[in-house]
């Protein structure tokens, strides 16, 4: 990552922090005269030049002031923004009172975090249930058809089944079928599709392709634990002067109204735990280039957790949307924890 002086840290910050509340490019002689009285309009200037010459800001038009650009954000999320990362106790306290009186009025345990999320950052909110997101392997059976076709059933420890049929370029005996069987269920045993995918090189040359039918099967059933989506706050989306414009929105609005798709977003962008800040051009999706996502997962048990977070433009207050997520998260796996009369 691109290495700033101080000074142009200050000013990068001060450009993120504008525009996210103005939604307007930002002039030098508002940071001059706003934040850096003791220089003077050109040396910001210069700063700014520098800036964008780094990929960290653009200049939408001659004569307008900067914006930033993903970069941009980025360098600000990973190193300008450490400071905030928490919330103050009475904001915590204020957030939890809330999120109390929500339950208490009723709302529907996954849909507590989203809409408060969404009430308070004034912006998009996604939540799922919690699921077992990590189907493992408890063991995989191979039974030959007929024209080369053979039967792939990959029981799940917790007692799902997955089936489908794979053509075999060279025909398989039963004995075949049943020493790769064998095989693919001693090395794939107790895995996910990630772990699983890592130990494909060790398996032997016929094993592989029915490995990774496995794997995909394994990778249905894990995205099928995210298909009912709770969406929160979508006419702050809509409201956003980013999106004015309808070419912008509607790619993004497609993968909110298809369930699979945003169910399969989700699962992917969460393949790690922690809170994850995925800024425009970083999503996987590229309909959705045009958002920045804040993600984490709730839930008190490893394998079994639900998804939650915020969606709106690039120009996120992201200071304000991690602490939130993250302690928003906390409240959730307390209420999840709770038996469920």
């Amino acid at each position: 990552m691109t290495e700033l002086t101080p000074r142009r840290e200050r000013i990068l910050r001060h450009v993120v922090r504008e525009y996210v509340a103005l939604a307007q490019p930002v002039p030098s002689d508002l940071i001059a005269r706003k934040y850096e009285a003791e220089l003077s309009p050109a040396t910001v200037r210069n700063e700014l030049a520098a800036l964008e010459e780094a990929g960290l800001i653009a200049q939408p038009h001659t004569s307008a002031g900067r914006v930033p650009t993903d970069r941009g954000y980025r360098y600000f999320v990973e190193l300008l923004m450490q400071e905030d990362r928490e919330l103050s106790p009475t904001e915590r306290r204020m957030l939890r009172q809330q999120f109390n009186q929500l339950a208490a009025a009723g709302t529907d345990s996954t849909h507590l975090g989203a809409v408060l999320l969404a009430r308070t950052l004034r912006s998009a909110a996604v939540a799922t249930r919690p699921a077992a997101t990590h189907a493992r392997v408890r063991r995989i059976e191979l039974v030959p058809l007929e024209d080369d076709m053979v039967l792939v059933t990959v029981l799940m420890q917790s007692g799902g089944v997955r089936q489908v049929v794979h053509r075999v370029q060279t025909g398989l005996s039963r004995d075949d079928l049943t020493r790769l069987s064998n095989e693919l269920s001693e090395k794939l045993a107790d895995k996910t599709a990630g772990q699983a995918r890592r130990v494909l090189k060790s398996l032997g040359e016929a094993a592989r392709p029915f490995a990774s039918v496995a794997i995909r099967l394994l990778q249905q059933a894990q995205e099928q634990a995210f298909a009912a989506v709770s969406l929160e706050g979508l006419a702050q989306l809509l409201g956003q002067p980013e999106f004015a414009q309808s070419q912008k929105l509607r790619p993004i609005l497609e993968v909110l109204e298809q369930q699979p798709m945003l169910a399969r977003f989700l699962a992917e962008s969460l393949a790690t735990p922690g809170v994850q800040v995925i800024i425009g051009a970083e999503n996987r999706l590229e309909q959705m280039r045009e958002a920045s996502l804040v993600l984490t997962r709730y839930g008190s048990d490893e394998d079994v957790w639900g998804v939650l977070g915020v969606l709106g433009p690039t120009r996120l207050p992201y200071w304000r949307a991690l602490p939130m997520v993250r302690f928003m998260a906390e409240l959730m796996d307390v209420v999840n924890a709770r038996p469920q009369l």
